[in-house]
């Protein structure tokens, strides 16, 4: 019998994922503890070799026992303590360097003595403080210049020494150690050139993985800031987008992110990689655009960590937000409990310029509104989890916000021509308290392994509540005087629970599994002036979803392909009462089918993937209100309870070769929804903005990102193209709305010294069409500068954001009646200092992925 063949190739990939495919690819069963092994990290290539062969050379110089009985292969660690010591070797150029002698003695502290020294005597000092101390271990850094080392001291002196590079001397914590930057020898041997690169860039299913633990992004401070520096990924206004996707899911190992303070909380350096997913698959609920999961560095240690972050920022007002997080870590238990206290202030200022066809009369509207608003909230978060072992492991969480003050105030004064003649000038005064109301979530989790299969389950109860007083008052010598007094209230809870099961068949793996949410939602607006018509309805809802999902890689010589099949049915009942009336129109029965394929190729630095999709999303719970507002007195705001789910489908193409990606794809919706111009009132002359559907849009994007290194200067340029296809004519329009967007954005990062740095980031977009609107051009310039101190445990940042205060909202509106242009100015001008102060961190355990999360979105 001949012998089975194995071709691989292994890139930053986690021993036990490594002989789990093993395992997967012959016919022999290899034995491991998964979480003893997890830590070691695996990069090499190879061809042709037996099962035997293959999992020597993953190994490596890892300090592992491999043990061969018949069918059965056993890799077990020597060294069981429960810390290591995990870091990377790399040059000045930023590359990895392998074979590195790392030995690990114990901490003599010597090394803090007469740095004044030649650098002679700095080496002979080193020396000494080696032989003074007692050899504990040692390894050598692999072909991504990674190394781990078991050890159960709590400090100790590393030295690092390699062929043509200076000795490397540091005393250090065990746990993350970071990366370590060796020299050239002044007399290292000619003609010997060290060159490589490490992938920046890789395929994840689905999309791309950016490494962050190795790049100039890993200290930026939290993961609120990183995400906005992540390729393809864009932040305004406290929220993000995927390009050419919309608002994504975001998730922090698996957990959903619910609260983006969660990303404040979050500290870049204990950030691993993040994955920016364009083509979610079956797992994610239909209505998922895009995804970006967060992936954290596996936590070392046990005992108590702090950590504390307070930013202060002024742009025309002052802004403050603070958290603590303190987290307790003994064996499989861990507790934590987070608080933030978030005080700030919101400035806007309108100019509005509209148009309104009623009957047959033009009216000509200007109007200036200056939006004020201020809040002081307290967030809270609480969770414990237990490890019963690698196999099984059980958590609960309970999040709460208390609101201790909101208002808005907006004076707008508005000039009214009809038919070219001066009709009235009005001015409006609103202001609005909003009542602090319980807003609550609990989430709780299982996660394990029975024989070969895994499980996992997740259950959330979720409730929310606001209520808001409106008052206002118009004032107007030519079109009389009126209050108008508003109540609005609603209230929204949510149980949800989501089952997945996953097992090795054949060659790759099966995921099957089934989400379940039930909702519902009441709202009621009351007006005492009886102006507008008062509302009360109620909306329940029950959606029932099963998938399946089945990846298997395939290896063929230095080439890895990975193929992906899923589909998705959802089951969704809606039932829509208004003032306790059934009706009959808005509530509905949906029945749909989501498939989504792909193939992934990796070759070394190069990879490729093709993805087809199909999502849904349908309308926020507020959307579907009967409710209106008053904005003025010729325009009103609504609901609208008869508005369908759009449903799109994607085709994608996302190439990498190591610090390249280029995506481009298409996407078809049918049904889309978007905000319209509508006769509310003939006889009254006045007019609705209100969401409805229309027919299909057509659009094609493509992006291109480069982030080359060169020395301190690393750049990253991104470049954009985006058009709809949307036959706005056939709606009322007078024009064609197609022309495309142009964008293009450069952050420069300036590496001062290990410790410090600088960015420059410069951002412009072209003028574009979407739906029925016309965006200009806009363009923003952003500065940093941030420094590290204690050993990385405190980082200062100093920002100054929207330098020469260009960051407009300017578009137009148009629709069948008329059109309205907005140019506004959000006050993002600013600058702000940032302090993060991290001690003995270890990333959270909790592992649970919350249910019902596309839910909570429309909630």
């Amino acid at each position: 019998m001949t012998a089975q063949k194995i071709s691989r190739n292994y890139q930053d990939i986690s021993l036990s994922k490594v002989l789990e495919d093993l395992n997967n690819a012959s016919d022999k069963t290899i034995y491991f503890i998964y979480d003893e092994l997890e830590d070691f990290t695996v990069t090499t290539s190879f061809k042709d070799l037996a099962i035997r062969d293959a999992v020597r050379q993953v190994v490596g110089f890892y300090p592992m026992k491999i043990t061969y009985d018949k069918e059965r292969i056993f890799v077990e660690c020597t060294q069981k303590e429960n810390t290591k010591v995990i870091g990377r070797v790399i040059n000045q150029e930023g590359q990895p360097i392998e074979f590195a002698n790392i030995s690990l003695y114990s901490d003599t502290n010597l090394l803090n003595r007469e740095k004044s020294s030649t650098k002679n005597s700095i080496s002979n000092e080193q020396d000494n403080a080696v032989m003074a101390g007692v050899f504990i271990n040692g390894s050598v850094s692999n072909e991504n210049g990674d190394f781990v080392i078991p050890c159960d001291a709590k400090r100790v002196t590393i030295k690092v020494t390699c062929v043509g590079y200076k000795t490397v001397m540091r005393s250090v914590s065990v746990g993350e150690i970071g990366t370590i930057t060796m020299r050239p020898e002044t007399y290292a041997i000619n003609g010997v050139v060290i060159k490589g690169e490490i992938p920046q860039y890789k395929m994840a299913d689905g999309g791309l993985s950016v490494d962050v633990q190795h790049s100039l992004l890993h200290d930026i401070g939290s993961a609120e800031e990183l995400l906005g520096m992540i390729p393809m990924v864009q932040s305004k206004d406290g929220k993000y987008e995927v390009l050419a996707k919309g608002e994504p899911e975001i998730y922090i190992n698996n957990k959903k992110v619910r609260n983006l303070s969660d990303l404040k909380q979050l500290k870049s350096v204990d950030i691993k990689s993040v994955d920016v997913i364009t083509a979610p698959g079956a797992k994610y609920n239909a209505e998922v655009n895009a995804v970006i999961r967060i992936k954290t560095l596996k936590p070392q240690g046990d005992g108590l960590s702090v950590m504390a972050t307070s930013q202060t920022w002024r742009n025309n007002k002052w802004n403050t937000y603070d958290d603590l997080t303190l987290k307790y870590r003994t064996g499989g238990l861990e507790a934590f409990a987070t608080v933030a206290l978030d005080w700030g202030r919101y400035s806007s200022d309108q100019d509005l310029k509209q148009e309104l066809h009623i009957k047959k009369d033009l009216f000509d509207v200007d109007a200036f509104a200056p939006v004020r608003s201020r809040w002081a909230g307290i967030h809270y978060q609480a969770g414990v989890s237990y490890d019963f072992s690698a196999d099984h492991s059980v958590g609960l969480s309970f999040a709460s916000q208390h609101l201790l003050s909101q208002h808005y105030n907006c004076d707008m004064t508005q000039h009214y021509l009809k038919n070219g003649a001066f009709y009235g000038d009005i001015l409006l005064k609103t202001d609005d308290d909003e009542k602090s109301r319980p807003i609550w979530e609990l989430n709780t989790y299982y996660l394990g392994k029975v024989g070969k299969m895994g499980i996992d389950l997740n259950a959330t109860v979720l409730r929310r509540e606001t209520e808001e007083n409106f008052k206002q008052e118009e004032s107007s010598n030519e079109l009389g005087n009126r209050p108008i007094t508003t109540q609005n209230k609603e209230k929204r809870t949510m149980v949800a629970g989501k089952l997945i099961l996953t097992y090795p068949v054949w060659k790759g793996v099966l995921s099957v599994g089934s989400e379940a949410t039930s909702t519902q939602s009441h709202g009621s607006n009351v007006t005492l002036e009886n102006i507008i018509p008062e509302a009360d309805n109620e909306m329940k809802e029950k959606n029932i979803a099963g998938f399946a999902e089945y990846q298997l890689p395939v290896n063929c010589q230095l080439s890895t392909f990975n193929f992906t099949v899923g589909l998705r049915y959802e089951h969704v009942a809606t039932d829509y009462s208004s003032f306790g009336i059934w009706q009959s129109e808005p509530s509905r029965n949906y029945n749909d089918w989501f498939p989504n394929l792909s193939l992934a190729w990796q070759k070394g630095k190069w990879g490729a993937q093709l993805s087809y999709s199909k999502r849904i999303t349908r309308p926020p719970y507020g959307m579907l209100s009967s409710a209106i507002v008053y904005d003025s007195r010729m325009f009103y705001e609504g609901g609208n309870p008869l508005l369908r789910p759009s449903v799109r489908q994607s085709i994608d193409l996302n190439m990498t070769y190591s610090w390249l990606n280029f995506t481009a794809g298409y996407t078809h919706e049918h049904d889309l929804f978007t905000h319209i111009g509508q006769v509310y009132d003939e006889e009254k002359e006045i007019g609705i903005f209100r969401m409805q559907n229309f027919d299909h849009q057509n659009r094609v994007y493509a992006t291109l990102v480069a982030s080359p290194k060169f020395g301190w200067w690393q750049p990253t340029a991104t470049l954009h193209y985006y058009q709809q296809m949307f036959d706005a004519e056939a709606y009322g329009v007078n024009m064609k709305l197609n022309k495309p967007e142009f964008s293009f954005s450069l952050l420069n990062w300036f590496v001062i010294n290990p410790t410090t740095k600088a960015l420059l980031q410069a951002s412009y977009t072209g003028s574009n069409h979407w739906a029925f609107m016309y965006r200009n051009s806009n363009f923003i310039m952003n500065a940093r500068i941030q420094k590290t101190f204690w050993n990385g445990h405190l980082t200062a940042a100093v920002y100054a954001n929207d330098i020469f205060r260009t960051n407009r909202n300017k578009l137009t509106t148009y629709y069948a009646i008329g059109s309205t242009a907005q140019d506004g100015y959000n006050y993002s001008q600013q600058i702000g200092l940032t302090l993060s102060y991290n001690f003995n961190v270890t990333g959270s355990k909790y592992k649970g992925t919350g249910a019902g999360n596309d839910e909570k979105n429309r909630l």
